[in-house]
């Protein structure tokens, strides 16, 4: 190998300057041979040059030396041609790089959509996975860059048509492993990083338990345990877990109850390896005993009696009326809840009836399973949002009655119940969200300001979209002086979605020069509740006590129904005897 003069340093192409040639004289004492070159080394089989040539100032060695002498000037990379500062081999590994990366994601995106991983842990794992994965690749990239010495690049990209295959697969496997890669990095986010924050996450026990509280209610069980193997199918978080799995058990040991033999051993089985599996000695201890308590036991035969006929309903008071004021279709299937109230010719509430007091048929079929509790009892809380008109009509001793109604609503409202503050004039806002606080409830009644125009219905739609996502009895209690003139929605989707929440709508309407009472009467006849008009504002305080006593006297009827077909359905209600008071609704089924 030929040395410099003066020293002992290698030849390095990568000293000389681009775009110029440097031609040096062989060392002392070795002769320069046919077809050895001052520039370059020899390759083989290059014939003899015929003078100096430049050397362009890019990283080739060995063989690619050798191609890249056979390559035309004009496929030089510009910037070795032309002289520029920057390294071209820096550029084009970047873009490789950049490349690869993208079709690595392209590669996790496919997995992630043959897996069908596409609820929102797995989506957040899989972009944390991408976004560790490029940091990984930029600190492999910037380490490299920090151990390259100055001015000597990486490799330069084959000319197009040479080494075009391979360079090909060897993009498609990089971006195969790093996809790979980012599979495992995301794998480990979602099974590791992922649970501790899963509280926030997916917590959504608050609205799991109360409508399982409803199912358990109306021995629902396979219901119920459906919705609790349905959830744990899911990332939850491990307190969520824990009461579910806890459920579960008390919910198997209750079902076995009602069931024959077979189908109750199978049942407390299954509560036993629950259990086992969930650390819950005391359900494994329960459901054994229940097992051996249904073994059969030799003895004598045993007749059982004839049940005695079911009770005849009760006659009701003279001049008594009945009338539904709502149907929750929330938890259907099975159940669906219907509110009924039953009034005296004085309009008082007839308490104490029971479910042997009333029939009930869908479409003419009787309804075999129906239990009835009333408000009075407090069997579930009630959701209330109270929605008061504060356009510029209600300045003055209206706004001030309207406070005090308000104020007298919320004094009858129950410990467990839950109140909403909606204020509407222009736009609706709500003053005060769902709260138990009557103290909290009160104070943001000071905050309506009596201006602007009526958005009634905009207002209406804001409450029913709240009262959606609640668990109990739902009702909207508005109070308006004038027709709507500024809202966005209409009355037609203020019923549509009154209907698919479940809510009843009870109305106070004052009289004004802009009452349109007519609308609020038609709404409260589409979606169920109840509707009063004052004439002065020093009724609105009775008005409004009036409905909450008309809310907590509701009965609540559980109708276990069957698997109905989509379409319009008719609800039929008979009570008392032995000439019952019918009440009808029909109700719409959008379920195949």
């Amino acid at each position: 190998m030929r040395r410099e003069h003066g020293g002992g340093h290698r030849h390095r192409l990568h000293r000389y300057l681009p775009g110029k040639a440097v031609v040096r004289p062989p060392a002392a004492g070795v002769s320069a041979g046919p077809g050895d070159d001052p520039v370059e080394p020899r390759c083989r089989g290059a014939g003899p040059r015929a003078g100096p040539r430049a050397v362009p100032r890019w990283p080739v060695r060995g063989p690619a030396l050798c191609a890249a002498r056979r390559r035309p000037r004009a496929t030089w990379p510009a910037a070795g041609r032309q002289g520029s500062g920057h390294a071209p081999g820096r550029a084009v590994a970047g873009g490789r790089m950049i490349r690869r990366l993208m079709l690595a994601a392209l590669v996790m995106g496919a997995v992630a959509l043959l897996a069908h991983w596409t609820d929102l842990l797995h989506l957040l794992a899989g972009a944390l996975g991408a976004l560790a994965l490029g940091l990984l690749a930029l600190v492999a990239a910037l380490i490299q860059k920090k151990r390259t010495p100055e001015g000597l690049d990486e490799y330069d990209e084959p000319a197009s048509g040479e080494e075009g295959g391979p360079s090909l697969l060897r993009e498609g496997l990089g971006a195969l492993a790093l996809g790979g890669l980012g599979l495992a990095l995301g794998a480990l986010i979602y099974s590791y990083a992922l649970p501790p924050f899963y509280p926030w996450l997916v917590g959504d026990c608050p609205q799991l338990l109360p409508k399982l509280a409803i199912y358990e209610e109306t021995q629902a069980w396979r219901q119920a345990v459906a919705l609790i193997d349905q959830r744990l199918a899911r990332p939850i978080d491990r307190n969520c877990r824990a009461q579910l799995a806890e459920r579960k058990c008390r919910y198997l040991i209750e079902w076995s109850k009602g069931l024959p033999r077979a189908e109750a051993e199978a049942k407390l089985a299954e509560a036993q390896r629950w259990a086992d599996a969930n650390g819950l000695p005391q359900y494994h201890t329960i459901a054994a005993l229940m097992a051996e308590q249904l073994q059969p036991t030799p003895g004598p035969t045993l007749v059982t009696p004839t049940p005695p006929p079911s009770p005849t309903p009760r006659p009701l008071p003279a001049g008594a009326t009945a009338q539904l004021t709502g149907l929750d279709l929330a938890y259907y299937p099975p159940t669906a809840f219907a509110y009924l109230r039953v009034a005296d010719a004085a309009g008082q509430p007839v308490g104490d009836l029971a479910a042997s007091d009333m029939r009930a048929s869908v479409d003419g079929k009787p309804v075999e399973e129906l239990r009835v509790a009333q408000f009075s009892q407090a069997p579930a809380p009630i959701y209330a949002a109270v929605v008061i008109d504060c356009s510029g009509s209600m300045a003055g001793a209206p706004l001030a009655a309207a406070r005090a109604g308000a104020q007298a609503f919320l004094g009858l409202m129950g410990p467990r119940d839950q109140v909403e503050l909606i204020g509407f004039n222009d736009k609706a806002q709500v003053l005060q969200s769902w709260t138990a606080d009557r103290q909290a409830a009160g104070a943001a009644l000071d905050l309506l300001e009596a201006k602007d125009w009526t958005a009634l219905w905009d207002a209406l739609y804001l409450a029913g979209s709240d009262l959606a996502g609640c668990s109990g009895r739902k009702v909207a209690v508005v109070l308006s002086d004038g027709a709507d003139n500024r809202s966005q929605h209409s009355r037609d989707e203020v019923i549509a979605q009154a209907r698919r929440a479940g809510l009843s709508i009870f109305a106070i309407g004052l009289r004004s020069a802009e009452y349109d009472g007519a609308a609020l009467q038609s709404l409260v006849q589409a979606v169920g509740g109840r509707y009063a008009e004052a004439t002065d504002p020093g009724q609105l305080e009775e008005y409004y006590r009036q409905m909450a006593g008309a809310i907590r006297n509701e009965y609540r009827l559980a109708l276990t129904l069957p698997a109905l077909p989509a379409g319009s359905h008719r609800l039929r209600l008979e009570v008392g005897g032995p000439q019952p008071l019918v009440v009808e609704q029909t109700f719409e089924e959008a379920k195949p």
